[in-house]
């Protein structure tokens, strides 16, 4: 199923809203990280899966000298990324639609590419990272942020309702062939496809330091309605009424450099 059957189904705005909140949540952990593992102005990004463009938004902000490239087979998408950063970004910014498993960029063009919440979402990972390869310069770098199932976080008091919702997402992703056990294969993979300096950090996401309220689950009324998932959705919000609960959340960076 691809995905734009997907938010088909949920709705597309409904998808939207649940993109923006992603790529806001815990950002400036994120600006951190990106910084320490070498991203810098005057640099040439490739942002793979680029969306609805609010996490480009955010690199254009932190990273004002650079020039980025916005990547995705979605045209929807791009369609709206195009509406929502063009006017005050558009001599900044390239759309391409494109796979990035096999793509129409020349050989060594990019000095960053960035992949967020992508890799779990591949059918063919392998055939994504040898392109990313290609496509980087000599000394480029590659960071990869994704998750891994069994090392997703945690909550406070132990909630078996949220590993459990986690886990069924996991089947569900599998069914969709993508892996959202792909964290702990992808350093390995960087290693074997002869990237250099590798590196792995993560960013923790903290409900004590966010706000319970960007961990909610906002869903319109018809999925409140709705006999199974709309009971279980509500159990997980009634999670953050109790004045001691708490949930973190894992996100892993790994990080790889195309020999010079």
């Amino acid at each position: 199923m691809p995905y734009s059957d997907i938010y088909k189904q949920l709705g597309f705005q409904n998808e939207i809203k649940r993109l923006e909140k992603q790529a806001n949540l815990g950002v400036d952990k994120e600006i951190k990280m990106l910084r320490n593992l070498g991203v810098s102005d005057n640099s040439l990004i490739l942002e793979v899966g680029s969306g609805p463009g609010y996490y480009t938004k955010i690199l254009l902000d932190n990273f004002r000298d650079s020039e980025i490239v916005l990547l995705d087979n979605d045209e929807n998408l791009l369609n709206h990324a195009k509406n929502f950063l063009n006017k005050d970004y558009n001599e900044r910014i390239t759309f391409i639609k494109d796979d990035i498993m096999d793509s129409t960029i020349p050989d060594n063009y990019f000095d960053i590419i960035i992949a967020r919440f992508v890799f779990q979402h591949l059918k063919e990972p392998i055939s994504a990272m040898k392109e990313i390869y290609r496509i980087l310069k000599p000394g480029g770098k590659v960071i990869v942020i994704d998750v891994d199932a069994e090392l997703w976080g945690g909550t406070f008091p132990k909630n078996d309702l949220i590993k459990n919702l986690n886990s069924d997402l996991s089947k569900f992703q599998s069914a969709l062939n993508g892996n959202r056990d792909i964290g702990r294969s992808l350093l390995t993979l960087l290693r074997l496809l002869r990237f250099k300096n590798l590196n792995i950090e993560s960013v923790i996401n903290h409900s004590d330091i966010l706000g319970k309220e960007n961990f909610r689950y906002n869903f319109d009324k018809g999925l409140e309605n709705d006999p199974k998932l709309g009971g279980l959705l509500k159990e997980y919000n009634e999670f953050f009424d109790l004045s001691y609960s708490s949930i973190m959340l894992i996100k892993f960076f790994f990080y790889g450099e195309k020999p010079m």
